[in-house]
């Protein structure tokens, strides 16, 4: 009688996996923290907040002359700032509160946050086009901004791109609700309430308002709010 375990055919020893290899010829850039900075990448700005920043913003390889400038008494509860490219500009502005993460991707892009925002576990991406928000502002947890669609969509005659970036501008004491999303073209005037999860994607022109739905439309007009 054979014994059941000798039957058995010893088990083959398994395979390491493939290891992925850079492509010949091409460099292996890395994102480097503003610690080290260097090609002219920087945070600047005084107090534990912005010497965090030094920690948490990230400059992708050959990224050069970027710069991060961070105003009085701002504050942080996390947030991650991610640069690619040439000649960009973070400029966020005095007593400003702000969590989530900011990323450009470009050449000479500016996102700016005026004095006495509070923005929580907001997302920015500045693709190709700039993001100007205003004083007094309130922005709500999961808010969206983005100024491109990053993937291009083309006409198939004529080879056009018709989804090309552009500026997200946001003006005085704006309240963006939770998870609502701001889309490339997005302008907003002053005073303007934005709903929960609306999605706000060309220019409105009427201050004072309150927009909701997806695509957002003025729901209400001549409105004031209070933090």
């Amino acid at each position: 009688m054979t014994n059941s375990d000798d039957s058995q055919a010893p088990a083959e020893p398994a395979l390491a996996a493939p290891r992925r290899l850079p492509r010949p010829g091409r460099p292996l850039w890395i994102y480097y923290p503003a610690l080290l900075a260097r090609r002219g990448n920087r945070v600047e700005g005084r107090g534990w907040a912005a010497a965090w920043l030094r920690l948490t913003t990230f400059f992708f390889g050959p990224s050069a002359d970027n710069v991060v400038r961070v105003g009085r008494n701002f504050r942080t509860r996390g947030l991650a700032i991610v640069v690619s490219g040439a000649g960009n500009r973070v400029e966020i502005g005095d007593d400003v509160a702000f969590s989530g993460n900011i990323e450009l991707r470009g050449f000479n892009l500016t996102v700016t946050i005026g004095d006495r925002c509070d923005a929580k576990k907001t997302r920015i991406l500045a693709s190709d086009a700039n993001v100007r928000i205003g004083d007094d502002c309130l922005i709500a947890a999961g808010v969206h901004i983005r100024t491109s669609d990053m993937h291009a969509i083309t006409d198939r005659v004529s080879g056009d791109r018709i989804n090309p970036a552009s500026d997200v501008v946001v003006g005085n004491a704006v309240w963006l609700a939770g998870e609502a999303a701001l889309l490339k073209g997005a302008r907003l005037p002053d005073g303007c309430v934005v709903g929960f999860r609306s999605v706000v994607t060309h220019s409105f022109d009427e201050p004072d308002s309150v927009l909701a739905g997806a695509p957002a439309r003025v729901v209400r007009r001549g409105v004031a709010w209070t933090r």
